[in-house]
């Protein structure tokens, strides 16, 4: 028996060790289902979550290698959507090393720009992480946007905020994550099953728009009859 519970205990360690765990997201979403059962890739994807409401977050997913760890991607994606989005606004975005840090460590976002350095803010506070956890998943105070804007937009020359980010993203200096996007199995759309149609469409329209005609739709495997 003592042989058998050093045998178990290891185990328990080598699994607990080893396991990735689920990120947090910021709406439980029943995705429809469907006989493929290619799997999407661990690494190196971006998804792009979708509520029933039509709310839209992204969460970036990187290499595990120094070079291009998701922190110091997501700081640099945050500074590069900063860019694109000050080119074609009076009121311009920027955001501090602290602010920049607390997103790097974040897994799934998704609020406006123009709020995101209070929403930092919020989150890298250990005594308001929680306001800004209520705020990601829409149960806010009044002002408090969650999901990014995704209008319906079919000028690639002003684009919205979630075109915006899918660009930032496409310009990561991940060659592996851009090389995926390009190629399709870079991008994950996950919806709720019943998440209107129309919202999809203009999903995955905006995604057209500027160029991203490749994509994936995640689902969840249908059993047999």
């Amino acid at each position: 028996m003592t042989a058998m519970s050093d045998v178990t205990v290891l185990l328990l360690t080598f699994f607990m060790l080893t396991s990735t765990f689920l990120a947090k997201e910021p709406a439980t979403v029943v995705t429809p289902p469907s006989v493929s059962e290619e799997k999407v890739q661990e690494t190196n994807y971006v998804q792009v979550l979708v509520s029933p409401q039509g709310q839209v977050w992204l969460t970036m997913n990187n290499d595990t290698s120094a070079n291009w760890s998701n922190e110091k991607m997501r700081m640099a994606l945050l500074d590069k959507v900063s860019e694109i989005y000050n080119e074609s606004h009076k009121n311009k975005v920027s955001f501090t090393p602290q602010q920049k840090l607390t997103f790097s460590k974040m897994g799934s976002f998704g609020v406006p720009l123009a709020q995101m350095g209070k929403f930092l803010d919020l989150a890298g506070n250990n005594l308001t992480s929680t306001q800004a956890d209520k705020w990601l998943q829409g149960q806010g105070e009044p002002g408090q946007i969650t999901g990014i804007p995704i209008d319906d937009n079919k000028d690639e020359s002003r684009p919205n905020e979630f075109q915006m980010w899918m660009k930032a993203l496409r310009q990561t200096d991940n060659e592996n994550l851009a090389n995926a996007i390009k190629d399709g199995t870079g991008v994950a759309i996950k919806a709720d099953i019943n998440t209107n149609y129309g919202t999809m469409h203009r999903v995955m329209d905006n995604l057209q728009t500027i160029h991203m005609n490749k994509f994936t739709l995640l689902t969840a495997l249908k059993s047999g009859e």
